[in-house]
């Protein structure tokens, strides 16, 4: 499980990392690339901003659902990791999808809302920000749909 615990740990240490140091800086918005910005949002909802208006009780909410799901994913890892230690993709793809969900749990804890700072567009149309937390759950549940189609 070292390998599960690992890519747990470096997801949600990058993630805590980044927006630290996005939150400290002075700046509200800075141009990387003509397609990606990197911004300060907050978002009291779900995925791409859902839910975003609603108040404090579904704070509440995705916090214990995000809990569920962390408590599923581990249970998940260690079961594949008793039945067949060798399966390093789905503990990598579960660490991940743990390190992740932690931290974006962590800045709903903290603050009630998720820190959101990556900002791709093209022209005027802006993908919903987002942050590393995110990226990594994403690639986790593509790994984990990859893995479960191919079996």
């Amino acid at each position: 499980m070292r390998i599960f615990w690992l890519s747990a740990i470096i997801i949600f240490l990058l993630d805590r990392i980044t927006k630290y140091l996005i939150l400290k800086s002075q700046f509200e918005k800075i141009e990387i690339l003509p397609i990606l910005n990197i911004v300060k949002v907050w978002n009291k909802g779900i995925a791409f901003g859902m839910f975003s208006k609603t108040g404090s009780f579904i704070t509440v909410i995705l916090i214990f659902v995000t809990l569920i799901v962390l408590l599923i994913a581990y249970i998940w890892a260690k079961k594949i990791y008793f039945r067949n230690k060798k399966n390093r993709m789905s503990l990598i793809s579960l660490g991940i999808l743990i390190g992740g969900g932690l931290g974006n749990l962590t800045d709903r804890i903290l603050f009630g809302k998720v820190f959101d700072f990556i900002d791709f567009h093209i022209k005027n149309i802006h993908w919903p920000a987002f942050n590393v937390a995110d990226i990594a759950i994403t690639i986790s549940l593509f790994l984990l749909i990859y893995k479960t189609l191919k079996t």
